[in-house]
């Protein structure tokens, strides 16, 4: 057994005292709060951009941007053209990944919002590509009721699709499926009008058909290509409710013989 003597034992309460001041005057620990909205949180914070094209092997895409086909790009700085691509068909979103998901959420640039740049360029069309080779896609599109107006391919071999689509989207929507099945959210289905379906191939047209014009180079609004080899399609609107329903649409069979 150790015995102390009388300094050594004060040395020791001094030492106990001061610890306890010490953390008496320490501020109270960042509650989760702070941290969420703290500036060197890791969350996403998105960026006006154009021509920007990601394509990953082994890892997701995860991406938040702001989409303005106005901004200019140095021509050194631009991705290598794809496959069959020119400058004029280059695409304003490129996101690949192989072995993994892509995630995105994009805004649509405002035309109104790009005052320094002419109006051809402002009210250029937005072309964008998604594919997953082994995941799937999951993509929000946002933008106001002026936006640009915009092209989107999304291709999924092994994956189910799920987007989400302004409500002002107006233009033809054309999906292709082999094994899964295609749903529209309740409110998308409102809106659609489906022309046929040969080859798994179903041809169809969201929003007032009444306004479509082939004149000039052919339909510049929106449009909707998607292709799914082994998974389910789901598309809804942006501003759909969480969880809100999603229905599937029925083939001449299912109405003939009520399946």
């Amino acid at each position: 057994m150790i015995l102390l003597d009388d300094k050594q034992v004060e040395a020791l309460e001094a030492r106990r005292l001061a610890e306890e001041q010490e953390q008496a005057n320490q501020e109270p620990p960042p509650t989760y709060a702070s941290l969420q909205s703290s500036p060197s949180s890791s969350a996403l914070v998105a960026k006006t951009v154009n021509y920007v094209s990601i394509t990953r092997t082994h890892t997701s895409v995860k991406e938040i941007l702001i989409l303005d086909p106005s901004v200019f790009v140095p021509v050194f700085l631009r991705p290598p053209l794809a496959s069959g691509e020119t400058e004029e068909t280059r695409k304003n979103l490129r996101l690949e990944a192989t072995h993994g998901h892509v995630h995105a959420d994009i805004t649509l640039i405002g035309n109104g919002d790009s005052a320094n740049e002419s109006s051809a360029k402002r009210n250029k069309r937005i072309l964008m590509n998604m594919k997953s080779t082994h995941g799937g896609i999951t993509a929000k599109i946002h933008g106001a009721p002026d936006r640009s107006s915009f092209c989107l391919h999304a291709q999924a071999v092994n994956g189910d699709i799920r987007l989400h689509i302004p409500r002002t989207f107006h233009g033809p929507l054309i999906v292709s499926h082999r094994h899964g099945f295609v749903r529209f959210s309740e409110a998308v289905d409102r809106n659609l009008t489906t022309f046929g379906e040969v080859d798994s191939t179903r041809r169809c047209f969201l929003g007032d058909f009444s306004r479509w014009t082939d004149a000039g180079n052919g339909w510049s609004g929106d449009e909707l290509v998607v292709d799914v080899r082994h998974g389910n399609v789901k598309i809804h609107y942006d501003d759909d409710a969480v969880g809100s329903s999603v229905k599937s649409r029925p083939t001449l069979l299912n109405r003939i013989f009520g399946f």
